[in-house]
């Protein structure tokens, strides 16, 4: 009788960690748009705590949505979809602090984090989406197994 192991925890881990690189990339571009150091340490720092839990989720719900058989594009979708919404929860939770900034104020596209719930949800949707999708593809197509 051949029983695999799960792909769960291999998923997760991996996940967690490609959501960690990807979000420290892109909180620190998104921190540099300040023009400070602070403002890039800050954000990769953001990224590479919010890009670790979010790529855990993303890793576990790729692996459930793909499985063995569903690849690439439906690790990427599934990525895309559950990013989306872990981005728009964290953008406007974020909307409270970040109106109290004055330089997040004054930088042209982090200041959408400041006008309103609406507009920090959207910010915060689409970066963690695009770290969703990333984290989706790898792990959708890593699990995929030949047919046949």
């Amino acid at each position: 009788m051949n029983v695999s192991a799960s792909p769960y925890p291999t998923s997760i881990g991996i996940g967690a960690g490609l959501g960690a690189g990807v979000g420290a990339l892109i909180g620190g571009i998104t921190g540099a748009l300040t023009a400070t150091l602070s403002g890039a340490l800050v954000g990769t720092l953001l990224g590479l705590a919010l890009g670790l839990a979010s790529g855990a989720i993303v890793g576990a719900v790729a692996t459930r949505t793909a499985g063995s058989t569903g690849g690439v594009s439906i690790g990427a979708y599934t990525g895309m979809g559950v990013g989306a919404l872990i981005g728009a929860i964290c953008g406007v939770l974020a909307f409270g602090p970040a109106a109290q900034e004055p330089l997040i104020q004054q930088t042209a596209i982090l200041d959408a984090l400041s006008h309103g719930w609406f507009e920090a949800g959207v910010l915060g949707s689409f970066l963690v989406a695009v770290l969703g999708t990333a984290v989706g593809s790898v792990i959708g197509g890593r699990n995929l197994r030949p047919r046949g």
